[in-house]
């Protein structure tokens, strides 16, 4: 009855989807609002609710000092960077042509380094947004992105080069954890498709419950990790493994999907 329904559609109708009037379903679908301006845009991207002051000081720091290169550069981050975020430690090296979003719901801990080029974005409405515990490396061209979720990096941690982590949930990383290149993560991002009459991508996201890495893990090159998964303490992910359900403590686990190999002993 609802094929027929749709089916019966005029074409008018379905090119333009009921979506709750003119709102997008889902968190960074709304920046495509034609109803909200470029400038509103730009500050619910990078900034959210801030005072005009905060507006001008994130503008001015970025533009004269996030591309500075040499030891000159990674003085002037140090000495302005901080000034931006909820909370930064000592000892924290910014590298170049940083992309900085929400930074008044990131926390950093003592001697972080973030290699160039990375990202780190805290967005949401309501979400806690980014926390980065101590001695933790951010490897080059990282993206560790909150869209509306929650992020949680623990201490002595080191997020490899290209790794993509995104959050529309909770997401956390424990300490000693170790991620090679290429990795790829996502907790929540899961769209409904229950309906016809409106594209999978404007359908709401649903979460199965996140993404938890425990202490001591290892994730090889190029694997991707769900939603809903948890890796066990002591774990390791071969290369180019697809993790979509729980891994046990102290096992070797390979392929697409992931299967245990063998556990450590």
């Amino acid at each position: 009855m609802e094929a027929e329904t749709n089916e019966n559609m005029s074409t008018e109708q379905k090119e333009k989807p009921e979506t709750g009037g003119e709102k997008f379903i889902g968190g960074q679908k709304d920046l495509l609002n034609e109803k909200k301006g470029a400038g509103a845009k730009y500050k619910e991207l990078f900034l959210g609710k801030v005072s005009f002051f905060y507006f001008i000081k994130y503008e001015l720091v970025m533009m004269l000092f996030s591309w500075v290169p040499g030891a000159l550069g990674f003085a002037l981050r140090k000495w302005f960077f901080p000034g931006l975020f909820k909370k930064v430690g000592k000892g924290v090296v910014f590298g170049r042509n940083m992309t900085i979003r929400h930074p008044k719901k990131i926390e950093i801990g003592d001697n972080v380094v973030f290699d160039d080029n990375t990202v780190i974005d805290a967005k949401g409405e309501n979400n806690k947004g980014l926390k980065i515990g101590k001695n933790v490396l951010i490897g080059r061209n990282s993206s560790i992105s909150c869209k509306g979720g929650d992020i949680e990096i623990g201490d002595y941690s080191n997020i490899g080069p290209n790794n993509i982590i995104i959050s529309e949930s909770t997401l956390e990383i424990g300490k000693y954890v170790f991620t090679s290149g290429q990795i790829y993560m996502i907790a929540g991002g899961n769209h409904t498709f229950e309906r016809r009459d409106i594209p999978i991508w404007l359908q709401p996201s649903v979460s199965k419950g996140g993404i938890i890495l425990e202490d001591d893990t290892w994730i090889g090159a190029s694997s991707t990790i769900l939603d809903g998964v948890k890796i066990g303490k002591g774990a390791i992910i071969g290369a180019a493994t697809l993790v979509h359900k729980r891994i046990r403590p102290y096992t070797v686990n390979l392929g697409v999907p992931a299967q245990m190999i063998k556990e450590r002993k």
